[in-house]
């Protein structure tokens, strides 16, 4: 191998980095849960790299983000997520209950990539091959919204614990639902005041 070599495709690093390690595309496919194909077709620039993806094969060779993507070893997974994920929380309080819940704003072509490629991987019905072609499409269409992305929309998504939303039928749920209910106000009140700062 050519250790003057510089790769200039995200195929060609992946590749690069593979052959430095001494492993074939068969021992990397099942280091990060990909078929031989599968890794073949990335490093020929045949498919395009999931971000799932990514994280695994940064992590295998304890590389950065950012050098799998442009070459430049310069970023971080906390860097890549805090691009785009923004958390803070907001002060609930009603008599004796004082809650901080936590609130996530997420990039809205992140979060569109999110749920579009969830919903794939989860309609049990669908053709694998189908679902193949879903997928990439929807990764395509990620990274080409990215080129012109000025991350100024987002998403605002609440965390919150499973028996919140789905209450013990046994209990008294109803300041449960209050507590719902006051996120959404709040929430809607934020987006609002937002609204008002953006005109």
């Amino acid at each position: 191998m050519d250790n003057n070599f510089e790769p200039k495709t995200v195929g060609e690093r992946i590749k690069y980095l593979r052959e430095k390690k001494g492993e074939s595309q068969e021992k990397l496919g099942e280091a990060i849960g990909l078929s031989q194909n599968s890794i073949s077709k990335i490093e020929k620039g045949e498919t395009q790299l999931t971000l799932e993806n990514q994280c695994s094969i940064a992590e295998h060779f304890n590389v950065s983000h950012d050098y799998i993507c442009t070459g430049k070893d310069n970023d971080s997974i906390l860097a890549l997520l805090e691009k785009y994920i923004f958390l803070k929380y907001i002060h609930y309080s009603s008599g004796n209950e004082n809650i901080d819940y936590p609130v996530l704003s997420i990039d809205k072509v992140y979060f569109d990539y999110l749920v579009r490629t969830a919903k794939a991987k989860s309609d049990r019905y669908m053709p694998e091959d189908v679902r193949e072609l879903w997928i990439e499409r929807e990764i395509k269409n990620f990274y080409d919204s990215n080129k012109e992305n000025t991350f100024s929309e987002s998403e605002t998504v609440v965390p919150l614990p499973q028996q919140l939303i789905y209450p013990d039928e046994q209990k008294d749920d109803w300041k449960q639902s209050d507590l719902l209910r006051e996120i959404n106000k709040q929430l809607l009140d934020s987006s609002a005041k937002d609204t008002d700062k953006g005109e």
